[in-house]
């Protein structure tokens, strides 16, 4: 069972250096903690590290799947607005979980810790995703569509690296973007093209800190 003060322990370590650098006797150390407590609880450092991900890892999953139920109640080929009302529903668990563990993953995503983390799980969900929102999810998809000049696995590529960069750059960020503003953010990733964000977006307007850092023309 998870033992807080070792846990603790371990993430103040990584805040100062990478894994491959700390021994069990630091974490130790760090925590307050005693030898044997340690050996009760775990074999080693990275048993320790494994169980701390896997606390992320099992919320993270079930959010990805309660979330993914928004998507089979759409149209067989949902237009910009459907999919932008979708992401409001579609990363409202996976959002908040994220949050919940904001301060634990920033130090894991950090180059000390395991910065994939959050790709190994959310990368393969999106990608799913996409495919069923975008092209699966109907036996015969939509072709009132304009061909794009780009393979369809390089389109998924590109989907699911935005979304999944996303999520690790307000998880690593000191912004204080809310929950609520970044599936705002995810869902105009999905329905406009980068070039199209920079042309919406006014860089001459000076940042409040207390709102959401982005700022976009109507």
């Amino acid at each position: 069972m998870l033992d807080i003060r070792i846990q603790n322990g371990l993430l103040e370590l990584l805040k100062q250096k990478p894994l491959n650098d700390i021994t069990t006797k630091d974490i130790i150390e760090s925590a307050e903690a005693s030898r044997k407590t340690f050996y009760t609880n775990y074999k080693d450092k990275r048993d320790l590290l494994m169980e701390i991900e896997g606390a992320i890892i099992t919320d993270l999953q079930e959010a990805l799947k309660e979330d993914r139920k928004c998507l089979t109640q759409h149209s067989s080929f949902p237009d910009k607005e459907e999919i932008f009302r979708l992401s409001q529903g579609s990363f409202a668990h996976t959002v908040q979980v994220c949050s919940d563990y904001r301060e634990v993953s920033r130090i894991l995503l950090s180059p000390n810790g395991d910065i994939n983390l959050l790709t190994r799980i959310t990368y393969s969900e999106f990608m799913h995703r996409g495919k069923l929102l975008f092209y699966f999810n109907s036996q015969h998809p939509s072709t009132n569509v304009h061909p794009s000049p780009i393979p369809v696995d390089y389109l998924f590529e590109i989907y699911t690296g935005t979304l999944t960069n996303i999520i690790v750059h307000w998880v690593r960020s000191d912004d204080r973007i809310s929950t609520s503003a970044l599936r705002e953010i995810m869902g105009y990733a999905q329905t406009h093209s980068p070039v199209e964000l920079i042309y919406l977006t006014n860089f001459d307007e000076q940042a409040d800190p207390d709102q959401p850092s982005h700022h976009f023309n109507s």
